[in-house]
């Protein structure tokens, strides 16, 4: 077990050292992990968002839908709504830790036993392009205090408790809550599992970790400053700080369809940091 440890270790930080000089160089990091929520939201059902390749383009053997609004809020588009990233302002980013390499055996070995009993393939990019989305997107309308938009996208039960957890916040910390689509560093999954109902449904429930720049005062996260050390540009401009924030994703393996995502967990760093 060591030994697979190692080389997991190792292999994770191949990867990091390569999303984070992607990152830096403009282009945006699609690879992977989160805590274990403490609550699960039933689902939800709205109108689906196909979250689908593009013509002539296999990203996963199913297409993957978000429940949400009518447009195409995570579409896997690259170019139409990932805006490009400025290579001149962007701060430097270094590796300087990798996650925890067992977290990242179990969940490697899931996500591998539900793409063969599933056909459902959370490691691709399809799907990372997907839950990145959610985060801007989810982000964005916290930080205008828009929770009744995201209807559709999380659960009743989660956007009270988001709604809840950004009213002791001030107008200019819940505008820090924004998260762009070009800040995002990192993403990893930290928790997969696949529940049974006694009706005998089939439920898989997803939790990323993000790791991301802001804008916010105060210090930096410690999970994030675990993995990433961040340096100021050479113009000048105000260290950004580090964080993470991690989402749950929750939808029913149903043979021969795409599983409906619903956002069943949001957590975000600035919260804990305004306590």
């Amino acid at each position: 077990m060591q030994r697979l440890a190692g080389l997991a270790a190792r292999r994770d930080l191949r990867s990091l050292v390569a999303g984070a000089q992607a990152w830096s160089s403009g282009s945006i990091c699609s690879r992977d992990p989160a805590f274990r929520c403490q609550q699960r939201g039933r689902l939800f059902s709205g109108p689906g968002n196909p979250l689908s390749a593009e013509p002539g383009q296999r990203c996963s053997k199913r297409r993957f839908v978000f429940a949400g609004e009518k447009c195409r809020l995570f579409s896997s588009r690259a170019g139409a709504e990932e805006p490009p990233g400025s290579p001149g302002s962007q701060p430097h980013v270094s590796v300087v830790g990798i996650p925890d390499p067992l977290t990242w055996i179990r969940c490697r070995v899931i996500t591998l036993l539900i793409e063969l009993y599933f056909e459902v393939d959370i490691n691709s990019a399809e799907f990372h392009r997907g839950v990145k989305q959610a985060l801007v997107h989810v982000s964005s309308k916290m930080s205008r205090g828009r929770y009744h938009e995201l209807k559709g996208v999380v659960t009743d039960e989660m956007r009270e408790y988001v709604e809840e957890k950004c009213k002791p916040l001030t107008k200019a910390q819940r505008r820090q809550l924004a998260v762009k689509m070009e800040d995002i560093i990192f993403v990893l999954p930290e928790d997969i599992s696949v529940v049974f109902d006694e009706y005998g449904r089939k439920f898989c429930f997803v939790v990323m970790r993000f790791w991301f720049l802001s804008s916010h005062e105060g210090p930096d996260d410690p999970e994030a400053t675990k993995i990433f050390k961040v340096t100021s540009g050479e113009d000048g401009s105000p260290q950004e700080k580090l964080a993470t924030a991690v989402y749950e994703f929750h939808g029913e393996l149903k043979p021969g369809a795409s599983p409906d995502w619903m956002v069943t967990t949001v957590w975000h760093w600035h919260w804990k940091m305004a306590e």
